[in-house]
């Protein structure tokens, strides 16, 4: 995949002002690409809650950060965080902290002896170009008989309806936690019944994101990849969020990325007829050939 030329990821970007940028996110350290992340991705949230109290001048800080959470979640599940927030006389902070968000479910992972991998967004901004997310996903072989044990223990730091993670662990879907102090939102999906997500799985890499912290298992950049190109497949091919993600994670890998590893995933997932136009070096240009990572994250809000 090496030397793929491909358009600039944005485009008021020269090409040799992204390849600058390619060659600094390289070397830079996956605790400095994690700590772009949540930076950027604070700055996304500060200009949506700037936006929502324009709309609502008299509203104080913490009704800004509940108007602006209902943008995300809805109004109904905001209800329910309110409710669950004033019955435990707890405040959020709304501070975007990764760590501090992902930390609970993680020991309740770990307690349970979990299976369990970092993924989505954030994964892809790790290994490739960096982007604002507002949600953290998680990979997690978790079924029926964790239920109980699993709800008790994610209770006093997240909201959650217990019936969605019930139905999640008898399908094998997905379930939503609210942390409660950040009032970010983690999505915990189950592998579906295939051979390549209990897997992918086993190939996750442990990352140290922040100076100080535990390895945390992050999906290979081939599992992202290949994900990606499902996703976008499943898209219609219109998802073009997700198609530059996905480019911007093959040239920041470049030729570390593993060929052979690739190909055979994406056969597995049935998406080679994606993946051969980017081995051929041609890039794929979909009707809205823009992607502003940092300036698209703020129009966004």
């Amino acid at each position: 995949m090496g030397e793929t030329h491909v358009k600039t990821q944005s485009i008021d970007t020269s090409p040799d002002a992204e390849r600058v940028l390619i060659e600094m996110i390289r070397k830079a350290p996956i605790a400095r690409r994690f700590s772009f992340v949540q930076s950027w991705s604070h700055l996304m949230i500060e200009g949506g809650r700037i936006n929502v109290q324009q709309l609502h001048p008299q509203a104080a800080e913490q009704e800004v950060q509940f108007l602006y959470a209902e943008r995300l979640y809805g109004k109904d599940v905001v209800d329910e965080l309110r409710a669950t927030l004033q019955e435990r006389g707890l405040r959020p902070s709304g501070a975007p902290d990764f760590l501090a968000t992902l930390n609970p479910v993680l020991e309740a992972l770990d307690s349970l002896n979990i299976p369990y991998a970092l993924g989505g967004s954030l994964a892809s901004s790790l290994y490739g170009m960096q982007r604002a997310t507002l949600q953290l996903d998680l990979c997690a072989a978790l079924g029926p008989q964790h239920s109980n044990a699993l709800t008790e223990q994610l209770m006093l730091k997240y909201f959650f309806r217990e019936h969605e993670v019930q139905t999640a662990l008898e399908q094998g879907s997905s379930f939503s936690l609210i942390h409660l102090e950040s009032l970010l939102k983690v999505v915990v999906s189950l592998p579906k019944p295939r051979a390549f997500d209990w897997e992918m799985i086993g190939r996750a890499r442990p990352l140290v994101v922040a100076e100080g912290s535990r390895s945390i298992p992050v999906l290979s950049p081939e599992d992202v990849a290949v994900l990606q190109l499902e996703q976008f497949k499943s898209s219609g091919e219109r998802a073009d969020d997700v198609w530059y993600d996905l480019l911007g994670l093959l040239i920041v890998q470049g030729s570390t990325i593993d060929l052979v590893a690739l190909e055979r995933l994406a056969i597995l997932l049935n998406v080679t007829t994606l993946l051969t136009p980017l081995q051929a070096g041609k890039e794929r240009l979909t009707p809205h050939h823009q992607i502003f990572y940092l300036d698209r994250a703020i129009a966004i809000c």
